[in-house]
């Protein structure tokens, strides 16, 4: 339903008497005497006098006294116009003011004393609704009686001034108890008339109300209903202005995903909590959670069902707080919780096992069950810090602490973990300079084909020298590198550097032989491998059928159909393909024998077991057999002894490589065995 929209100069020009019809008035009233007097005057005289000499007296001062009694009715008729005059300006001067006053809660009250004392009312108020289905509302001014009242809750369903949803006003002169329940606030306060205007915004939607009230049937709609429409017009103005603010106020300190508070309002309170915390010298726990594997859940489900993942956990970390301190989602997957007047460590545990037969519970996502696991770490005040910041780091730390212990299991602060941070913090600074300084050298570890008992190619490994240490491990600084994304850039070197050294000493004569190259899972997933390893090619001017990428096992499995096509465009181009670390991760069959894989290499996990540990016997010759029945290579890494090799050579695994035949060497050491083998 379309309501018609009057404006504030419409109200302003119905408050005010119109000229032409109060022009029409006096000048009428002045006709009628005139008429009346001249009709009827002589026939009065002639009745009430009958002496001639003092009838013909009389005739000569009628005249006058026409004047006399026109000239009173002129005065009475020009003095009622401007007493209602005055009090229309009285009422648009009030009007101005109203409209004219301070912003926020002041504005509210004093438009609310306004309008009590421009129409004379026993109250006055303005109300905004509180729900989306606009059925309750709360007062935000109430004037009663000349003072200020308290705010209260009042439904509009059942009220006199139902009839506002669908109109834009509502008048009830008179009878306002009898129209609603005895227990609703109108009814208590005795009211007997009242007017109602709806506040509404720039579309047209309601926003609130403004009512007046009393005691005494009202009277006079037309002048109190233009009235009321300017202060109604001032009020939805500013009904509007804190609505937007209050909007903005939420995107500001609430995550608009899952409507917890965001990493700003934490921030807030957890300072405000702190503060307390001093004060009553009582222990505050900072609790700080990540979900496990989180990217995987996003990438095979979509992001839309990853933020509903999101909302689901956040709904039952709430429920689990129950309005005990604070919850907040500060970003990605990672949400923080502070507990206040924690009494023990063993009441923080309780507090998380609950919290994590929460999250346990599985979610029911596309009509699937999605089972989720967190990683927490925990920091309490104020034995792990004393402020917001270190409390923040030293729980981080803790959590990060968990992810490295497996993920889905809870760690407390300690010192040792600050200073192992510490000293990852110090290893990522020395990394980026290392790039900077070449501080990286490629060593090349042959490999010993065991059928033939010739060298068979080798593996580039990368090796970390520093001033001050002979040389860093790389399970040291590569899930760094990973981590930090410098793994983009140096893997890079590494790939260009040995495509680059087994062409020049193909260049120099020497027999040409194949070189892996380790793939980490970012570059294979988060770059275009395949374009990488074709420009390197083409710079280098090397053989494709002489580069072999090696990518672990459980690279391979986090995207089946994604690692199909990549390995299918890096086979396209000639390189050869290694599964590297075998059997230590989630293989499927199923999909191993569809990938374009020429060799599979053996972990050195399982090479150590060799020739004692019958397990690791069993399982070696099961892999050696399968993979020649999928027409792929064997490598054995991690060889040691003269034992170790001789079970492989009679398991019929094609190569070796290790200790037991060579260290990894540098390039110049490479060339001279390169020499010897040609000889």
């Amino acid at each position: 339903m379309l309501l018609k929209h009057t404006t504030p100069k419409d109200s302003l020009k119905n408050l005010l008497p119109a000229g032409w019809a109060t022009a029409l008035k006096i000048a009428g009233g002045y006709l009628l005497a005139g008429l009346l007097w001249i009709l009827l005057s002589d026939r009065l005289v002639a009745v009430f006098i009958t002496d001639p000499t003092a009838l013909t007296r009389l005739q000569t001062f009628k005249g006058l006294i026409f004047v006399l009694i026109t000239g009173l009715l002129l005065f009475f008729l020009l003095w009622r116009h401007l007493r209602t005059l005055r009090r229309a300006e009285e009422q648009v001067f009030l009007a101005a003011q109203g409209i004219s006053a301070e912003i926020g809660d002041a504005f509210f009250t004093s438009l609310a004393a306004y309008l009590a004392q421009a129409l004379n009312s026993d109250c006055a108020l303005i109300a905004a609704f509180e729900d989306e289905e606009k059925h309750q509302a709360r007062t935000i001014a109430f004037w009663r009686d000349g003072a200020i009242g308290d705010n209260f809750d009042f439904a509009l369903k059942g009220s006199a001034c139902s009839a506002l949803h669908t109109s834009e006003s509502c008048w009830c002169p008179n009878g306002v108890a009898n129209r609603q329940e005895a227990d609703h606030p109108f009814s208590r306060m005795q009211i007997e008339g009242c007017l109602a205007l709806g506040l509404r915004d720039t579309r047209q939607r309601l926003l609130g109300v403004v009512l007046v009230m009393s005691r005494q049937p009202m009277g006079q709609k037309k002048t109190a209903e233009s009235l009321l429409r300017i202060f109604a017009s001032r009020a939805a103005s500013e009904l509007e202005r804190r609505a937007a603010e209050k909007k903005m106020l939420r995107m500001a300190y609430y995550d608009e995903l899952t409507g917890l508070p965001n990493q700003q309002m934490f921030r807030e309170g957890f300072d405000a909590a702190l503060g307390r915390a001093r004060q009553s010298g009582s222990q505050l726990a900072l609790i700080y959670l990540d979900f496990d594997r989180f990217k995987t859940i996003v990438r095979t489900l979509g992001h839309r069902h990853g933020r509903q993942v999101l909302q689901l956990t956040a709904e039952r970390l709430s429920q689990q707080m129950d309005g005990q301190g604070l919850l907040a989602h500060l970003d990605g997957d990672e949400f923080a919780l502070c507990l206040p007047q924690v009494n023990s460590v063993e009441d923080v545990q309780g507090f998380i096992a609950q919290l994590l037969a929460a999250i346990k519970i599985p979610l029911n996502v596309v009509g699937h069950e999605l089972y989720v696991t967190a990683s927490i770490g925990v920091a309490v005040f104020p034995h792990d810090g004393q402020d917001s910041e270190t409390l923040l780091r030293n729980a981080d730390v803790a959590m990060s602490r968990a992810k490295a212990l497996g993920r889905n299991n809870v760690q407390f602060f300690n010192p040792e973990m600050s200073r192992a941070s510490f000293q990852t913090l110090v290893l990522e600074n020395r990394l980026h300079r290392a790039m900077e300084r070449d501080e990286f050298v490629l060593l090349y570890q042959p490999q010993l084909d065991l059928s033939r008992g010739t060298l068979s190619g080798m593996e580039a490994l990368i090796c970390w020298t520093q001033e001050g240490r002979s040389q860093f491990s790389p399970s040291e600084f590569i899930p760094l590198a990973e981590e930090t994304g410098l793994i983009d850039p140096l893997g890079e070197w590494i790939l260009l550097s040995a495509c680059e050294q087994n062409r020049l000493w193909q260049q120099a004569g020497l027999p040409p032989q194949r070189v892996a190259v380790n793939v980490s899972a970012r570059q294979f997933y988060h770059r275009d491998i395949a374009a990488l390893v074709a420009r390197v090619l083409r710079e280098t001017g090397l053989d494709p059928r002489w580069l072999a990428l090696e990518i672990t096992e459980s690279v391979l499995f986090r995207d089946i159909s994604e690692t199909v096509r990549t390995l299918e465009k890096l086979r396209d181009l000639g390189v050869h393909l290694i599964i590297d670390d075998f059997g230590t991760g989630y293989s499927s069959l199923s999909y191993l024998k569809n990938f374009p894989v020429g060799t599979l290499k053996i972990d050195q996990s399982f090479i150590a077991g060799i020739p004692d540990d019958r397990g690791a016997c069993t399982i070696t010759t099961a892999v050696v057999a399968m993979a020649h029945h999928l027409k792929m290579s064997v490598v054995a890494e991690g060889v040691e002894t003269a034992a170790q090799k001789a079970f492989l050579a009679e398991a019929g695994c094609d190569k070796m490589q290790g200790y037991l035949f060579s260290p990894p060497l540098r390039s110049d050491a490479f060339a001279d065995l390169l020499e010897r083998s040609a000889a």
